[in-house]
């Protein structure tokens, strides 16, 4: 796990200078080692920061290369002119000793980064279609005149690049970009990502918060032509269609072994590997399945809990006494919000809504102080049908099955607008209005009156949901299942969250949910086995109910989120919030409209407190990046 940096230009040179300067910019993510290489020609830069998990020895340096005659791998900054080829990579690839049998590749180093370098000389782009693992990474391939970059199937690991035809540069965080790069912030604000913030709480890729630095998707390819300088870019991997299984008993066999053998993969290591705890299911499950691996009572376990109703301790003690692990267990406070509020921008360094950040660095903050690697029970919703929004979806597809003039009645409910509660009549209407649209625009239909729907939202989630109805066999639970699996909860959103929150304290996190085979074997699990009328994660409890409590197996669903509501929307914050509104003047009339005409007319309504925090973080990230 570390940091990438890097800078080809076509006319100008590239100094060692700036490399080191990119290299510094993100330095919390490596703090073990660091490189930078300048080629002899002048026009291409490579940068890293190390973070050693696997072979800790300088063996592990980058930029590695490659030099394909000798078989040498070389990993010294001032050896590399004399390879083909040479990487910077941030990740893991889980399946590397697998690989090295497979293709019978002799290795001198310990290290994975070896192995995606032989596996690049033998089967070019295609390598990354046996790859098992998060990643992002350049290969500069000095045979083919090609930088090649490629983005893990899911998008658990980060890639920018600033691109304007002349000029290509490439981080794992937007700051080591901006360390180089030079450009008024405030006139390059892409007017579009912002609407995209307020509307979904992040930025999706391949959009980023400035126009022309950009988000290398999940799944894709992208290819630097250096003869002509222009890119390509493809996915390089496609879910399955939706063609379920109706043999509940082989399914419940290839979940456990799935899941068995994705923690077992993830447990590889030279470095101490521990756990996140939430009390929930997903990550209950992946502790309970790591003491096939390692001593539990030598396994460290980490969680943050609250004081009031959020408060999920009880259950991660239930945990903790099953399996007796070493566990260290932090409540966080209003004081940590408080400390962390100013700091919050700088690891978030693109407007970022999901206020549940803060208290993700606060325990990465406390499990590196024991363990360099943890595991976490991330994407078990996406995979098995865990949201509220999964039942809603499946409501509608049993609407859809009653007659037209029954939906269009229900559609007309006389009901009074009520968002404080998940269950209620004004949502049944919602339900029934829905069923008679086109599926597709679910997302732009739904709420449209009280809710942000800018075209671009309308744009992008119609986009989206269009191909996740056709890989869902146009089953509407089906597809936003999908939509949260491959766009909406994860890769821009909570992986998001996690991997800047963690790497902020060089922590690597690793989820055994993101396995890509369990977003394959999704796709083999009936819906009705996810989510039916009332209930999520239907086939998942049958998985795990031989290996946690019952009380942890039962459970609903419950976020990872303190009382941040109550503390951000104290008087001194909100009066900051309506004091700042003007700079959302400044870049679009609509956001501004609705907030003076909406938000802040029915701020005491639950669902407009989610718009007042978006609102109060993007003001905290202005002030750190753009200034007043």
């Amino acid at each position: 796990m570390c940091g990438i940096n890097g800078i080809v230009r076509l006319r100008d040179k590239v100094s060692k200078e700036e490399i080191e300067k990119m290299n510094r910019a993100i330095e919390h993510r490596g703090p073990d080692d660091r490189g930078a290489y300048i080629d002899n020609k002048g026009s291409i830069g490579l940068g890293h920061v190390r973070l050693s998990i696997l072979d800790l020895s300088e063996r592990g340096h980058q930029p590695m290369g490659y030099d394909v005659e000798s078989g040498r791998i070389i990993y010294r900054d001032e050896e590399l002119d004399n390879t083909d080829l040479i990487i910077v990579y941030n990740g893991e690839i889980y399946n590397y000793l697998e690989l090295r049998e497979k293709y019978n590749l002799k290795t001198e180093t310990g290290a994975d980064t070896e192995v995606i370098l032989k596996l690049y000389n033998m089967l070019g782009t295609e390598c990354v279609k046996e790859f098992n693992g998060m990643w992002a990474f350049a290969i500069y391939d000095r045979g083919k005149n090609i930088v090649f970059f490629s983005r893990d199937r899911l998008g658990v690991k980060p890639l920018y690049y600033y691109w304007d035809g002349e000029e290509f540069i490439f981080s794992s965080e937007l700051k080591g970009i901006l360390a180089v790069k030079e450009i008024n912030k405030r006139e390059n604000i892409n007017k579009e990502s912002v609407q995209l913030y307020f509307a979904l709480g992040f930025i999706p890729s391949p959009y980023s918060i400035y126009k022309n630095i950009y988000k290398l998707e999940p799944r894709q390819n992208l290819i630097l032509h250096l003869d002509n300088f222009k890119i390509e870019k493809y996915y390089y991997w496609e879910l399955p269609e939706y063609n379920p299984i109706y043999d509940k008993k082989k399914l419940i066999e290839e979940g456990r072994w799935l899941l068995k053998d994705a923690v077992r993969i993830r447990m590889r290591s030279d470095v101490p590997v521990g756990a996140f705890l939430s009390g929930g299911l997903d990550s209950s499950t992946v502790v309970a399945v790591m003491r096939e691996f390692t001593d539990l009572s030598k396994l460290h376990t980490f969680s943050i809990g609250f004081e009031g109703e959020c408060d999920e301790t009880p259950y991660i003690e239930e945990v903790v006494k099953t399996f007796k692990t070493n566990h260290h267990h932090y409540y966080f406070k209003e004081e940590d919000f408080l400390e962390l509020i100013d700091k919050y921008s700088w690891v978030y360094d693109e407007p970022f809504g999901d206020y549940s950040g803060f208290p993700t660095y606060k325990v990465s903050e406390l499990a590196k102080e024991y363990v360099t690697v943890v595991l976490s029970g991330d994407g078990g919703d996406e995979v098995f049908g865990g949201y509220l929004i999964h039942l809603s979806g499946y409501r509608i597809d049993f609407i859809k099955k009653l007659p037209q003039i029954l939906r269009i009645i229900g559609s007309k409910i006389p009901a009074k607008r009520n968002l404080n509660s998940y269950a209620n009549l004004y949502l049944l209407k919602e339900a029934f209005k829905l069923s008679l649209e086109d599926p597709e625009n679910f997302y732009s239909k739904f709420l449209e009156n009280v809710a942000i729907r800018p075209e671009i939202y309308k744009k992008w989630t119609s986009e989206k949901l269009k191909y996740c109805l056709k890989k869902g066999n146009n089953k509407l639970g089906e597809a936003l299942r999908i939509f949260d699996l491959l766009y909406n909860s994860l890769a821009d959103n909570f992986l998001v969250k996690v991997d800047r929150a963690s790497m902020a304290h060089a922590l690597e996190v690793r989820s055994p949910f993101l396995d890509y085979r369990f977003a394959e074997f999704s796709q083999r699990i009936p819906t009705e086995w996810k989510v039916d009328l009332f209930r999520t994660k239907k086939l998942m409890r049958e998985i795990i109910k031989d290996i946690l409590p019952k009380k942890i197996v039962k459970r609903g669903k419950q976020g990872f989120t303190p009382p941040l509501e109550d503390w951000i929307l104290k008087e001194r914050y909100l009066n900051e919030i309506f004091e700042k509104i003007e700079i959302l003047k400044e870049i679009d009339e609509y956001l501004y409209e609705f907030y003076k005409e909406k938000v802040f007319k029915y701020k005491n309504e639950r669902f407009y407190r989610i718009y007042l925090i978006r609102l109060f973080l993007f003001i905290k990230w202005w002030e750190r990046w753009i200034g007043d």
